[in-house]
């Protein structure tokens, strides 16, 4: 079992919403709902049978924000001895963010586990309409299941800039008047 998968997963529940697991087939599409800044998701999908995975999830953000997100393989299984028996693993695990034009936004990486896919860090997301597509190959006894957890922060207004570099400018100009005293 994949317990960083898990850990994420639990984490980000108990800090925010969390949604039962969902059951799909092989080529499902599911729409998550609209975001804003800051929010907290996490969600489980089961796919009952093995396969190749094509799953279109869609959703909305209602203004500009940087975001965090994780999808992870949940491999459930045991192994006693020799003998080995995996309910659901997904092997080939892939996740990409389309935009309304199905033109490529960004794609997942692995995090040190090609079970476990994040997205690059500091991922800016524009307010509008996008699919996260998730592929691979479903190889458990009993299909596949995976997790997605993401995390979003709003973008600093331009007042929030201009406040911190006249801080900055406040702290230097003190600096110099205290070093010129002193010389």
């Amino acid at each position: 079992m994949k317990y960083h998968a898990l850990a994420l997963a639990a984490g980000l529940a108990a800090a925010g919403s969390a949604h039962a697991v969902n059951t799909l087939n092989l080529t499902d599409s599911v729409y998550l709902g609209a975001f804003g800044a800051p929010a907290v998701y996490v969600d489980g999908f089961t796919v009952s049978s093995t396969g190749t995975i094509d799953h279109s999830l869609s959703f909305d953000i209602l203004t500009n924000l940087y975001a965090g997100a994780g999808v992870a393989d949940v491999e459930l299984g045991f192994t006693y001895g020799a003998f080995t028996l995996t309910f659901t693993d997904i092997t080939g695990l892939s996740a990409n963010i389309y935009d309304s034009g199905n033109a490529l936004y960004t794609s997942f990486i692995p995090a040190g586990d090609p079970d476990f896919l994040v997205l690059p860090w500091g991922s800016y997301f524009a307010a509008g309409s996008y699919t996260l597509k998730i592929g691979g190959t479903a190889t458990g006894s009993l299909g596949g299941m995976y997790t997605v957890a993401a995390a979003t922060a709003p973008v600093p207004e331009p007042e929030t800039w201009g406040m911190l570099l006249a801080g900055i400018g406040l702290i230097g100009l003190r600096l110099r008047q205290k070093r010129a005293r002193s010389s």
